[in-house]
């Protein structure tokens, strides 16, 4: 039985950070390596305030790598850090860099230089959608449990999406195979709630 969905845009808005990506340990953290000194004296608030603070006593480029270097230097080397943080003045690298598994972690750092440094950086502009998914059918149903995940939501905005459109063109094979590994670096977060017997508000 082919699948068979009803989709209900509830709300479609551009946001510049992602909800809980910096928790007030990561401000703590980066103003360590800031070397900002004792915090004791700051609270939950002050700690985001001072990171932004420090970051603006550095260079743009000197602050973006130090920024990078925190936040990402599990995954890049110290030359590509270099070089990343050359280019982030001019690039939305969260949309840009080559290598797509780091876009929602640039989209993070890119976020904060902004905040920092509004007029030098550009301003990061993800998209939060919220949609309400009925499955019309039984064999709809079975993919609403367990919670649908990124490879299902990324099928699901797909379906609705003119046959040349860019997603069609850049993962046609994986969208119509079996395995999605590449949905995640499209659709960075996928929260589901249920809404009723068949419906999920994703």
């Amino acid at each position: 039985m082919k699948t068979e969905f009803r989709v209900r845009v509830l709300s479609f808005s551009n946001i510049m950070e992602i909800e809980g990506a910096r928790t007030v340990d990561h401000y703590a953290a980066l103003l360590d390596a800031l070397d900002y000194g004792d915090q004791s004296g700051l609270s939950d608030d002050d700690k985001r305030d001072m990171c932004l603070l420090a970051l603006q006593g550095l260079e743009p480029e000197e602050a973006a790598y130090q920024v990078l270097k925190h936040d990402m230097g599990d995954v890049l080397r110290d030359g590509q850090m270099r070089n990343i943080a050359g280019e982030m003045q001019e690039e939305k690298l969260w949309e840009e860099y080559s290598n797509s598994a780091l876009h929602e972690r640039l989209f993070t750092v890119g976020g904060l230089l902004y905040a920092a440094f509004p007029n030098l950086f550009p301003k990061p502009d993800a998209v939060r959608v919220e949609l309400e998914v009925t499955a019309v059918n039984a064999a709809a149903k079975a993919l609403l449990s367990p919670a649908p995940d990124e490879p299902f939501v990324v099928r699901l905005l797909a379906d609705g999406m003119e046959p040349d459109a860019v997603l069609h063109r850049l993962y046609g094979d994986q969208l119509a195979g079996v395995s999605f590994p590449e949905a995640a670096e499209v659709v960075w977060i996928v929260r589901a709630v249920p809404a009723g017997d068949n419906v999920m508000t994703i």
